[in-house]
């Protein structure tokens, strides 16, 4: 194991901790308003996500770069105060009676624009607070509690959901975003002040600065594949992600049970993989590591594919058998443990490699665009699943990520180490 982290990181990691297990109980608490409060069905679901990813294709590159004009605490602590702020909205208009779906859709675009910000200034004000040889570690904890409240976040959402309504459990979301903010506030790192221009830059030195930052990511050549080779990525998780539960549900045919057992085990994963990162990638480098990463999601798509035959062996019982969904806990977990192992080297080493003022605009652009492939290729993975059935769709995300990682191996990103810079 690495040495200890400092103080300053660990305050970080615990507001990241707290506010993201908070997240997930209040996604779950949204998906029921929309569906129990407001009866909006699928519509009103499809609204909600869209409004979540909404600003990240509208202001990403925007704001990255303006991030990197000022100091990051601040912003970080102001996004928090802004998002609890928000939060207590949706209570208030409930129970004056002025909640409803064009309400909730612009409250969670703010919602979503105030968490773009934040994850921008904090991406970027993590390699003020460790040292280089330090991020992979410091960033596979972070991406271990994230796979835990990933895993423990929706259940215990639906505990809270039995015992309080919807629009109150937002609420328990508000106390970890001003956890957060006091504990981003007890961190004591001195941030590089800007120096004042007189007389100040023109508007479109804004649109210069975009540019810069595009610049850097597609013209760094290791930052450049990691990069577009992460957008492909994303297409192929878009893919699965529009078709599990269909697939879970209806093809093999899951019980709500099984299915939330079986979902779990991608956090699981997710936890695994990031615990085994640090030992991975000192024994065959990052880009080695992001590689097997892929590898390991592109054999967990096939796994969930063979979970089907089970079932139909089993079609007399007109129930998935425990084999079945015991195939498919096993797929979803390496498929998690994929990107447990894989993201902290991903978000080290181009850190790593990244210029200060170029950090905020290189998380955003990378973010931006990936969320970009999420919101084009999600609809088209429906209408091909709808056309071709779920099981061609599966193959094809498994291999996205099979492509993945041949493209990775064939570029420079092979031999990334962080020893090596």
């Amino acid at each position: 194991m690495t040495a200890a982290l400092p103080r300053a990181f660990r305050w970080f990691w615990a507001g990241e901790t707290v506010s993201g297990f908070g997240s997930w109980i209040t996604m779950i608490a949204l998906q029921v308003i929309v569906v129990d409060h407001l009866h909006a069905g699928t519509v009103g679901l499809g609204w909600l996500n869209a409004s979540r990813w909404l600003p990240y294709l509208l202001f990403g590159l925007v704001l990255g770069a303006l991030i990197d004009r000022v100091r990051r605490r601040p912003v970080m602590i102001g996004t928090d105060l802004v998002r609890a702020i928000l939060l207590c909205a949706i209570p208030a208009l409930w129970f004056a009676d002025l909640l409803d779906l064009g309400v909730l859709v612009l409250l969670v675009a703010l919602l979503g624009t105030a968490t773009l910000i934040n994850d921008s200034a904090s991406q970027a004000y993590l390699p003020r607070l460790v040292t280089r040889s330090s991020l992979q570690p410091a960033h596979a904890r972070i991406d271990g509690t994230n796979a835990a409240a990933e895993t423990a976040g929706p259940a215990l959402g639906g505990a809270l959901l039995a015992l309080i309504s919807a629009p109150l459990a937002v609420l328990v979301n508000v106390s970890t975003f001003l956890f957060s903010a006091i504990v981003v506030a007890l961190i004591r790192v001195e941030e590089p002040r800007l120096a004042p221009q007189s007389p100040p830059p023109p508007k479109r030195r804004l649109g210069h600065e975009i540019a810069a930052g595009l610049k850097w990511v597609y013209t760094t050549r290791t930052l450049r594949d990691l990069a577009v080779w992460t957008h492909i990525w994303f297409a192929g998780q878009a893919i699965l992600a529009s078709v599990t539960a269909v697939y879970f549900l209806n093809d093999v045919g899951l019980n709500t049970i099984a299915f939330g057992i079986v979902m779990g085990g991608s956090g699981l994963g997710g936890i695994a993989g990031a615990l085994s990162s640090g030992t991975v990638g000192r024994r065959v480098g990052s880009g080695r590591t992001v590689i097997l990463a892929h590898v390991g999601s592109a054999i967990g798509v096939l796994v969930l594919i063979s979970a089907e035959l089970a079932a139909d062996g089993e079609a007399g019982n007109g129930r998935s058998t425990v084999a079945s969904a015991i195939i498919l806990f096993t797929g979803m977990f390496l498929h998690g443990f994929g990107i447990g192992l894989s993201n902290s080297h991903e978000m080290a080493y181009r850190q790593s490699i990244t210029p200060d003022r170029f950090q905020a605009r290189t998380n955003t652009t990378m973010r931006s665009i990936n969320r970009a492939v999420i919101v084009i290729v999600s609809p088209l993975a429906g209408f091909l699943a709808a056309a071709t059935g779920t099981d061609f769709a599966l193959v094809l995300a498994a291999a996205i990520f099979a492509l993945t990682a041949i493209g990775l191996w064939f570029s420079p990103f092979r031999a990334a180490r962080l020893d090596r810079g």
